[in-house]
């Protein structure tokens, strides 16, 4: 079993339902009787391990999430970014929230054009992106 070293794997551990471990199998002790599985090193006995199968490429990848953090769009490479990556974008006039979590379609030197089709003033409006995670 040790042709799992170093693989991301998937571990059902217990009875069912089982405990499910899912990381990078970093080492496979027979002295111990035991694995070491993930950034954490976790030390899983060998008689808790019910089965392990190799990690498919889209279980390892975390969800995409939006950054906590936006950043107010005033230069034209950020709005032409929001674009191509379809960012979310959040639209403000002075302290009122005009739009949520919207795209962009479209932009030229005074107005942007939202997914929705509503067209706003560059000076007017404030664009708020938060670009996606992962």
């Amino acid at each position: 079993m040790k042709h799992w070293v170093g693989r991301p794997v998937i571990m059902y551990c217990g009875e069912p339902p089982y405990r499910i471990m899912k990381g990078v199998l970093r080492k496979w002790d027979a002295a111990l009787g035991q694995v070491v599985i993930g950034h954490q090193e976790i030390a899983v006995p060998f008689r808790d391990i019910a089965w392990i199968k190799a990690l498919a490429p889209k279980e390892r990848a975390l969800p995409p999430v939006l950054h906590s953090v936006g950043y107010v769009m005033r230069e034209r490479q950020q709005f032409d970014n929001a674009i191509y990556f379809k960012s979310a974008v959040t639209v403000w006039k002075d302290e009122v929230l005009i739009a949520l979590n919207t795209t962009i379609v479209s932009h030229t030197r005074g107005s942007v054009t939202l997914e929705d089709g509503q067209c706003l003033m560059k000076g007017t409006y404030l664009f708020v992106v938060r670009s996606l995670r992962g």
